[in-house]
């Protein structure tokens, strides 16, 4: 994903952020992208800490693997090594707040039998980043099943 916006974005850069495992097999992917040289590759975990000093944050299917207690700490761990003016982007799908069918709904009976997290609604989106530090912007829908949550540091 990081390499995808990279190239839409050619004047950026980006740290990937994962445990050491997860992006030890980064470096080749990242020149076969063509954007290794504008990449920082850091293993550790958002449990201890974050990188700072980004401009924007990207969270992709993280939130939705973690009770609320583990996301605040991701969340409180990113908001603290963000800037003012800094955007924090979660990538998740959002379940509608009605009875209408959605995927986010299977996902949701998925997380529950196989790990400790869930699929989350706008409104515990926006409670769950306002209590980690954020003011939740906007929900942007795409034209897959997962939504853009968009936040700034509060």
């Amino acid at each position: 994903m990081l390499a995808a916006i990279l190239r839409k974005a050619p004047q950026s850069r980006g740290i990937l952020f994962d445990a050491q495992s997860v992006v030890a097999g980064a470096p080749a992917l990242l020149v076969a992208a063509g954007v290794a040289d504008r990449t920082a590759v850091v293993g550790g975990s958002f449990f201890e800490s974050v990188p700072s000093g980004g401009d924007a944050y990207v969270l992709k299917h993280i939130v939705h693997d973690w009770d609320e207690s583990k996301v605040l700490e991701i969340l409180r761990n990113v908001r603290s090594a963000m800037a003012a003016n800094t955007k924090l982007l979660v990538i998740e799908t959002v379940m509608p707040d009605d009875d209408r069918e959605h995927l986010s709904k299977l996902l949701d009976l998925e997380m529950l039998v196989a790990g400790a997290g869930n699929e989350r609604t706008a409104a515990e989106y926006t409670r769950l980043l306002n209590r980690a530090g954020f003011r939740n912007t906007r929900v942007i829908p795409t034209v897959g099943p997962a939504s853009v949550v968009e936040s700034e540091a509060a």
